[in-house]
C-alpha cells in the first residue's frame, strides 16, 4: 500500500490539478459563510461580501436555470463540464438565504425561481408521494445515488418557505423528495439511528465493495440541507431523518476518534478531507436547532470537528485539504479554494451559532481574503483533464506492476 500511495505522489507532481473558475461549490459556500458572518457580527463588510459573492453566483448560474460543478468528473459516469446536477442545487439554497437574511426576496426571485423550475424538469416521481432526481440528468437521467436528491429536496423546501411559494406540483415534489429519502434509509446492528448508503440499492452495475460504501460526510451534508428545509416547511418524516442520521454520526465516535469519510478506508485512503469532514460540524449545528434535547450531545461532536480542523488543518495562510487521521499533511498540500470554501463556511456556523471566539473570527477573515485575492477560483484536485486521464492509466499500469 505504501509502494502505491509513493508512486501517486511522485506521479501527481508531474501532473498539477487543473485550475477551475468560479466552482460553483466555493461559491455558494463562501456565499452562505458570508450570510452566516453578517448574521453574527451584523457589520456591512459582511454585507457587502455577500453582494459580491451573490453578484458571481448570479453570473454562473446555468441558461436551464441549476448549476453546474464547473469541471469534467467521474462520478461513474463522465460529467460534463457546463452541465446543471442535483447536487449543485445549494445554489439555490444560497439565494433563499440572501433573500431571507436582507430581505431582497423581490431581486432574488426571478433567479431562484429558474433554479425550482430545473428542479421540476428533472424530477421523476416514482409512485403516490415519492418523487426522486437524478444526480447528473444530462449525463444519464437515472436516479444512481441518494445525496443528489437531498440537496435538491433541501434547496427546494427552504426556496418555497422562504418565498411562499404555493405551487401544489413544486410541494408534492417536495413531500415525495422527504418521503423516497426517508424510505431509503438503513439501520445498523452496531450503530444507532439510520445512514443511506451512497449509491442507490438497486444498482447493477458495481462492485459489492462499491455498493456498500457509506460516505459519512455526504450524509451530513444532507442532514444540513434537510434541517435548513425542515425551519420552513416541515415535514414529519423529515425530521425522522435529520435526528436519525445526526444520531447515526454522533455514535460513530463511540469507535472512531475522528469521524471518517466512509465505511471502508480503500476509499479515499481511509484520509480525512476537510472539506467534507466539516459538514459533519455544520449539519449537527443545524440539526441542534431543531432537537434542542440533543444540542448539547449535537454541539460537543461539532466542537470536536472544529477544533481538530483548526489544531491540525489550519497552517495560518489555508486549511490543508487532505489529512491522516493523526492529523499529518497528505499530499502536496497545495491551496484549494473550493475546500477551503467548505470549512469557511463551517467555521462561520459555529461563530455565528456556537462560540464567538476571537481567534474564529480573525481565521474567517483571514480565509475569506484569500479566496477573494485568487477570485475564488484555483487548482482543483477532482477536476478532470486529459493529462490526469493518462497520469491515472500509468497509475493503474504501475498498480499491475507491484502486484
Amino acid at each position: 500500500m505504501k509502494s502505491k500511495l509513493a508512486i501517486k505522489t511522485i506521479l501527481s507532481k508531474l501532473v498539477p490539478s487543473p485550475k477551475v473558475v468560479y466552482c460553483s461549490q466555493t461559491i455558494y459556500e463562501a456565499l452562505l459563510g458570508c450570510i452566516r458572518m453578517y448574521e453574527a457580527t451584523d457589520s456591512a463588510v459582511w454585507k457587502k461580501r455577500a453582494n459580491h459573492v451573490l453578484n458571481i453566483l448570479i453570473k454562473i448560474q446555468r441558461p436551464d436555470g441549476g448549476f453546474d460543478i464547473g469541471y469534467e468528473f467521474n462520478f461513474g459516469r463522465i460529467h460534463k463540464k457546463g452541465d446543471s446536477t442535483s447536487p449543485e442545487l445549494v445554489g439555490l439554497l444560497a439565494y433563499s438565504e440572501y433573500a431571507r437574511v436582507f430581505d431582497a426576496r423581490n431581486t432574488i426571485k426571478p433567479y431562484a425561481d429558474k433554479a425550482s423550475e430545473w428542479i421540476r424538469q428533472f424530477s421523476i416521481k416514482f409512485e403516490d408521494d415519492v418523487w426522486a432526481i437524478p444526480y447528473s440528468p444530462y449525463t444519464i437521467n437515472k436516479v444512481m445515488v441518494y445525496n443528489g436528491t437531498s440537496f435538491a429536496c433541501g434547496a427546494l423546501g427552504h426556496y418555497l418557505g422562504v418565498f411562499g411559494v404555493e405551487d401544489e406540483n413544486l410541494l408534492e415534489i417536495y413531500s415525495g423528495m422527504v418521503n423516497y429519502l426517508e424510505k431509503s434509509l438503513y439501520a445498523s446492528p452496531e450503530f444507532a439511528g439510520r445512514f443511506w448508503y451512497y449509491p442507490v440499492q438497486s444498482r447493477t452495475d458495481m462492485s459489492k465493495e462499491q455498493l456498500n460504501k457509506i460516505d459519512y460526510y455526504h450524509q451530513m451534508q444532507q442532514v444540513e440541507m434537510h434541517s435548513y428545509a425542515q425551519c420552513m416547511i416541515s415535514h414529519d418524516a423529515q425530521m425522522k431523518i435529520i435526528e436519525e442520521c445526526s444520531d447515526h454520526i454522533v455514535n460513530l465516535s463511540n469507535k472512531f476518534s475522528v469521524i471518517p469519510y466512509t465505511n471502508n478506508s480503500n476509499f479515499f485512503g481511509g484520509h480525512i478531507h476537510v472539506w467534507g469532514f466539516c459538514s459533519v460540524a455544520s449539519g449537527l449545528i443545524e440539526a441542534a436547532k431543531l432537537l434542542p434535547d440533543k444540542r448539547n450531545v449535537y454541539v460537543k461532536q461539532a466542537t470536536d470537528v472544529i477544533d481538530w480542523i483548526v489544531n491540525n488543518s489550519w497552517n495560518g495562510d489555508f486549511f490543508s485539504p487532505i489529512l491522516t487521521k493523526s492529523g499529518e499533511i497528505v499530499g502536496l498540500n497545495e491551496y484549494m479554494v473550493r475546500s477551503d470554501a467548505w470549512v469557511f463556511n463551517a467555521l462561520a456556523a459555529y461563530f455565528k451559532d456556537v462560540s464567538r471566539d476571537e481567534k474564529f473570527e480573525t481565521i474567517l477573515e483571514k480565509c475569506y481574503l484569500k479566496m477573494e485575492s485568487c477570485d475564488f477560483s484555483g487548482k482543483e484536485s477532482h477536476a478532470g483533464s486529459f493529462r490526469k486521464k493518462l497520469f491515472s492509466k500509468l497509475v493503474g499500469f504501475l498498480r499491475k506492476v507491484i502486484r
